[in-house]
């Protein structure tokens, strides 16, 4: 029972710790999630819209409508009925109003709704909440601190995050339920999964707390220490490519270790271990959303090739032809193309002129071997604003160092950094180098240019795309050829002559 209670409480607060740690590293990206549940889940009703649609009659009615024996009233092309009885009215173009029902969806007027609403436009600060009490909560589990409320917690976050995952699964509501950012892309059925095996692993933590003992450093407390020191390295380096996670648990824990043998005061010890690590943990947090994340698992991160990110694993897939025997009516299934590790084999050897023959064809039949895997990057565009015509592979393409700057929003873009941006913009300029602009906020970027004399051109790509980009609005990204090189925040948007020294050797 000690080495399962053990077990259970490192596996549980470890992984707390390192998905705090990745929603932590980009609270913003993890708020762009928040906003989406928030969005999907609100209530909605159905709602039917009659309109009338003007079409001309078939000769069939038209005849109908001459006999008298149609119900139809006719109308020429401006909506006014046709005399009938006048001369020459079979040579007339006829019409009909034709009624057609409309099925739509609207939100329901529900304090639920309004529920949404609020949490949507507070998506940044739930996010903030949220990693921060998953990493305090690991902590504490792994302290051995607070056991009892911190197991309580810990199980009801399980439970709600279930009940998140099971719904949107069920409803396929979001593909992506970001519980670990863009680290490791779970489907909500993966993740309400992970959930059901997490609540299993915590309900021993939960109904033995009291077996949890933080208050003495004696060799089960030694034990899980090393051991959550030990998985939480192999787990952050081996499946999230990241060692600082790993460094926060060791950190902790040493903090733990540290306190016990300086505070000798059990309330004062617990009290002070806490407030120090929420404090760590909200320094990080704020830190990575006033600059760019400490890492960057998004396809535009430094050091990759957008062209490579563009493009997608393909679909593997066994091809079965089915036939029919012509004489005896049975149907049979025969294997055309067999695919083993993406290499199609075609095999028609059972085709012969006797086969077809006797066989017809009824159909055929698909079973996937590896289901096609969308690239990173694919929706990536820049529309010029005047003509529509696309720059975006002209960009990519561009030889030589170039820049753009992103701005998804302009209502809601940093303008304090405008003068820096036109310095910059003036310098690329001189040096011949490319510098543009790209946002989503078409209609209002001639009055945004105006404004804050903007002389370089701007282009239009859609809000999520450029999100995705760089968590900074507006952010400056930097690339060679077809390589991402640098990427900066509007808090550090740089001079080029800096830029000019440190990147461009």
């Amino acid at each position: 029972m000690k080495f399962l209670i053990s077990f259970c409480r490192v596996l549980v607060g470890v992984l707390f710790i390192i998905s705090g740690m990745i929603k932590a590293n980009d609270p913003l990206g993890f708020s762009y999630k928040m906003e989406e549940y928030f969005t999907v889940f609100k209530l909605t009703e159905q709602i039917s819209d009659t309109t009338y649609v003007m079409r001309d009659l078939t000769e069939e009615e038209v005849q109908a409508v001459l006999a008298g024996t149609s119900k139809i009233k006719p109308t020429d092309y401006t909506g006014n009925l046709i005399d009938l009885t006048a001369e020459g009215v079979e040579n007339e173009f006829m019409y009909t109003q034709e009624q057609q029902i409309n099925q739509s969806s609207k939100e329901k007027d529900h304090w639920f709704n309004n529920f949404c609403d609020f949490m949507h436009d507070h998506a940044l600060e739930l996010s903030v909440f949220t990693s921060t009490i998953e990493i305090v909560l690991g902590m504490l589990l792994l302290a051995g601190y607070y056991v009892s409320l911190t197991s309580i917690l810990l199980f009801l976050m399980i439970l709600f995050f279930g009940f998140l995952t099971f719904y949107s699964a069920w409803f396929n509501k979001v593909t992506d339920c970001g519980c670990f950012g863009d680290a490791l892309k779970l489907t909500p059925w993966q993740s309400f999964w992970k959930d059901v095996i997490l609540g299993i692993f915590i309900l021993p933590v939960v109904f033995f707390a009291k077996r949890i003992d933080g208050r003495e450093f004696n060799m089960t407390e030694k034990v899980v220490t090393a051991a959550s020191i030990v998985l939480g390295f192999a787990a952050s380096v081996l499946i999230f490519k990241w060692a600082l996670p790993g460094i926060i648990i060791a950190v902790f824990l040493g903090i733990r270790v540290a306190f016990h043998y300086l505070l000798k005061n059990e309330k004062l010890r617990n009290l002070v271990f806490t407030i120090t690590g929420t404090a760590i943990t909200l320094w990080f947090t704020v830190y990575c959303f006033n600059h760019l994340p400490v890492k960057d698992y998004r396809p535009w991160a430094i050091g990759n090739s957008v062209p490579q990110k563009m493009i997608g694993e393909p679909e593997f897939a066994n091809i079965y032809m089915i036939y029919k025997n012509t004489a005896s009516g049975e149907v049979k299934e025969y294997l055309a193309v067999k695919n083993t590790d993406g290499k199609p084999v075609n095999d028609f050897s059972w085709m012969t002129e006797e086969f077809l023959a006797q066989n017809e064809f009824v159909n055929q039949r698909k079973e996937i071997v590896k289901p096609y895997v969308e690239a990173p990057i694919h929706d990536f565009s820049l529309d010029n604003p005047e003509t529509g015509e696309s720059y975006a592979e002209e960009f990519i393409f561009k030889e030589g160092y170039k820049f753009m700057l992103v701005a998804y929003d302009l209502n809601k873009t940093n303008t304090k950094v405008q003068p820096a941006v036109n310095a910059f913009a003036a310098a690329c300029e001189k040096e011949n180098i490319l510098f543009i602009g790209a946002t989503a906020s078409g209609d209002k970027l001639e009055n945004f240019r105006h404004e804050h004399q903007n002389a370089f051109p701007y282009y239009t790509n859609d809000a999520t795309s450029l999100k995705t980009i760089i968590r900074s609005n507006p952010g400056l990204v930097m690339m060679k050829d077809t390589v991402v090189v640098g990427m900066w925040h509007h808090n550090d948007f740089p001079t080029f002559e800096k830029v000019k020294s440190e990147k461009m050797k």
